[in-house]
């Protein structure tokens, strides 16, 4: 049985442990927040973007660009496929990691030409040390995205792409589903995109659009070019900031449940504490009688 000394001792590691887990709790619950704002402030100038790139298909009638086709058969084996993998740099996070590895190892069935490209110092580690097909020069942490690392990103990404290393593009995330829900790991084709889901069919506004006449300079086909490129970091950028809001509420639900277990095993610690404190006092009482009663008996 522990003495009194250490399960004091103990008392003191675990709330001390508890300090860091609620610390924890209330950092992931202030850069989540922060994330949030930011990614809400940019949204409406992607949403008009992607306004702007139906109304030049409307306008356009058969435009075609590289980043687009209707064609593509998901199914179909074959091609080279490139997974964009978001992870988080560290654990501590209950499953959302192990969520997203899950997905990824999925998609990589699917054909065994493939080429990872990961964000997230977990991700990093854990693919490499499988000995999958890891692009070793795309190495980004996951420390706050931003708009500048969502631009690096889908640069390297297009170059890869107009090089030739692969001919889909899929992304492997976690949608942030809000409040204290960490989400549901899952994967999109980032590119080519469809491009059915761009035309309008059917749209009162798109047609009102299709009848005005609109001017691009230098060319429609040019301005598409440009216009494609911005809603890519739009969404690589998306994808950024609704896996690091999954991670930081997934944390905080790791913490959440770390502290409601250390404050259960104080309460037993403390409960141990005085039992034995009690049998110490009781004992010395004890003790104290039986000498005082030996001391009468001798005088007597």
């Amino acid at each position: 049985m522990a003495s009194t000394k250490e399960i004091k001792n103990r008392i003191k590691s675990v709330g001390d442990t508890q300090k860091i887990t609620n610390a924890m709790y209330l950092i992931s619950s202030t850069k989540m927040r922060r994330a949030r704002k930011e990614a809400e402030e940019t949204k409406p100038y992607f949403d008009l973007l992607r306004h702007e790139i139906r109304r030049m298909f409307a306008f356009g009638g058969g435009l075609r660009n590289k980043y687009f086709d209707s064609n593509v058969d998901e199914e179909k084996p074959g091609g080279k496929n490139g997974i964009l993998v978001i992870t988080a740099d560290k654990g501590l996070a209950g499953a959302y990691n192990q969520n997203v590895v899950k997905d990824t190892l999925a998609l990589m069935d699917r054909s065994n030409d493939y080429k990872l490209y990961i964000v997230g110092d977990y991700g990093w580690r854990y693919f490499r040390s499988r000995g999958s097909k890891v692009c070793e020069a795309f190495e980004h942490s996951m420390n706050e995205p931003s708009l500048a690392m969502a631009r690096d990103i889908t640069k390297e990404l297009l170059d890869e792409f107009d090089a030739g290393a692969f001919t889909r593009l899929y992304v492997c995330y976690t949608e942030y589903s809000g409040g204290m829900s960490p989400g549901a790991a899952m994967h999109d084709r980032l590119i080519p995109f469809d491009k059915d889901d761009f035309v309008p069919r059917g749209d009162e506004q798109a047609a009102a659009d299709a009848s005005t006449v609109f001017e691009y300079e230098p060319d429609v086909e040019t301005v598409l070019a440009r216009s494609i490129q911005s809603y890519l970091v739009g969404y690589v950028y998306s994808a950024l900031v609704n896996s690091y809001s999954s991670e930081q509420s997934a944390r905080m639900m790791a913490m959440d449940a770390a502290n409601d277990n250390a404050s259960e095993l104080l309460a037993s610690l403390q409960l141990e504490y005085n039992h034995l404190r009690q049998n110490a006092i009781t004992q010395e009482i004890t003790e104290i009688s039986s000498g005082a009663r030996s001391l009468r008996s001798k005088r007597g």
